[in-house]
């Protein structure tokens, strides 16, 4: 959906002045490669020598929501909605939606139902229907939720730790797909972070999954615990669908987390996941209110800081999304940062790493069936296999066995190149996921 406003940034750029001074575009420029990470650095050196001033709210509003500073982004597009629907011109439509998503995110759910009925009443009632779809959806999505509570969370005024398992994935029976013997990559695991959580005084491994936009749980297991079912299917990942529900508390260790709205997966689009035995899944909005987390492998332990870390030197490196900034071969990319993403000793690379560097891949590259899947998706193709890989994330290398192109992935999109998961973290003594300031931290 951000894509259309900052495609047409530029025509409005260039539409407010034929000499743009070169402060604006190069901010413009920015915002429309949604390159966050150098827009976060270049914009507060250039802002004062910026002629469009509309502009310098839209770069301030990406950089809070994309750096997770909801109020702040929240203040930015009220300011935009209400002084630059004119500058803003088709695109305010997108403006729009991201408004409702931020308060949607905020659990201020009937407020950002109310936001976008009134805004679709006000156009149906200019005479305007093409166009509108995805605000109807939006509207029906959020307005199911109105009533309910907004997540919050409680905890002690002290660090907590508590135990995590490094379960290694095996599946309960074999498929066809899965018979190939791996004389590839024969140290080859599926590893997944596995967490005590407790529930109604019952304690359930939850697997700790960054790459997860949400907690999701299966519908065997809501009807098991006896939760309720909200609204209608909503897509997931691709065609992937699934419900949502409703879970008054979980505890992590001294940490109480209220009011989560989690995902539901469909029995038969979770048969995959029950396969290979991965249970209910502690998604990002748990962990980000939570707001720090430290992967401790030397005694499997996960603490909780009740102070966060500092920010490193180089600065943030992480988005609200989980996506990270990596550097592979001096280059800039970015790498969703998937604590689900099993696999022990290697990375996927995406289309978008593919297009960019076609050649050279196809010069170093093996073809290969690759086995795997996750929500919505399992099976065996040919794919291109790279070995050795290597990448950084902040100041550490990472040194891979094999990154597999994965250029069909659901995830995918042209300004994310690839995921990085269980792999990072395996090879450090302890990572730091810190969803305040937001960075990803690696010690030795």
């Amino acid at each position: 959906m951000l894509r259309t406003i900052i495609i047409i940034l530029l025509l409005i750029l260039s539409s407010h002045t034929l000499y743009a001074q070169q402060p604006d575009q190069r901010i413009g420029e920015l915002i429309n490669t949604e390159d966050w990470f150098e827009l976060e650095k270049e914009y507060p050196i250039l802002k004062d020598s910026m002629q469009v001033s509309f502009l310098k709210v839209v770069a301030e509003a990406m950089i809070a929501r994309n750096f997770n500073q909801k109020e702040r982004a929240l203040e930015c597009l009220n300011e935009l909605l209400s002084n630059h629907q004119s500058d803003l011109g088709a695109g305010v439509f997108n403006f729009i939606i991201l408004r409702a998503q931020l308060l949607e995110e905020m659990g201020r759910y009937a407020e950002a139902a109310d936001f976008i009925g009134n805004v679709l009443d006000q156009l149906k009632g200019q005479g305007v229907t093409e166009g509108l779809d995805a605000m109807e959806y939006y509207h029906q999505h959020v307005n199911v939720v109105r009533e309910l509570p907004a997540l919050c969370l409680s905890r002690p005024n002290h660090d907590i730790s508590v135990p995590f398992v490094l379960k290694e994935l095996k599946p309960k029976r074999i498929e066809s797909w899965m018979r190939k013997k791996d004389e590839r990559n024969p140290d080859a695991k599926s590893i997944l972070i596995s967490v005590p959580v407790t529930f109604h005084g019952e304690t359930i491994p939850f697997h700790f999954d960054t790459g997860a936009g949400m907690t999701f749980v299966t519908e065997k297991f809501v009807k098991e615990k006896g939760l309720p079912l909200i609204g209608d299917s909503i897509t997931y990942t691709g065609n992937s669908k699934g419900l949502r529900t409703f879970i008054d508390s979980l505890q992590i260790g001294e940490i109480t987390i209220r009011n989560i709205i989690a995902g539901v997966g469909l029995e038969q689009e979770s048969e995959f996941l029950d396969m290979v035995g991965v249970g209910p899944i502690l998604g990002r909005d748990v962990i980000t209110a939570i707001g720090e987390t430290q992967i401790c492998m030397d005694d499997n332990t996960m603490l909780f800081p009740y102070e966060t870390s500092p920010l490193p030197a180089y600065g943030r490196n992480m988005l609200y999304n989980s996506h990270v900034e990596a550097t592979v071969d001096g280059e800039r990319l970015r790498f969703l940062f998937d604590t689900g993403n099993a696999s022990n000793n290697a990375c996927y690379l995406y289309a978008a790493y593919y297009n960019r560097h076609h050649e050279d891949v196809d010069k170093v590259a093996t073809t290969d069936t690759i086995s795997g899947g996750g929500y919505g998706s399992a099976g065996a193709k040919e794919m291109k296999v790279i070995r050795p890989f290597c990448l950084s994330i902040g100041s550490m290398p990472i040194q891979l066995v094999e990154a597999v192109v994965d250029e069909e992935s659901p995830l995918a999109d042209e300004h994310c190149h690839g995921n990085i998961g269980i792999s990072a973290v395996l090879q450090h003594k302890k990572t730091f996921l810190n969803f305040r300031d937001m960075f990803v931290m690696f010690e030795k």
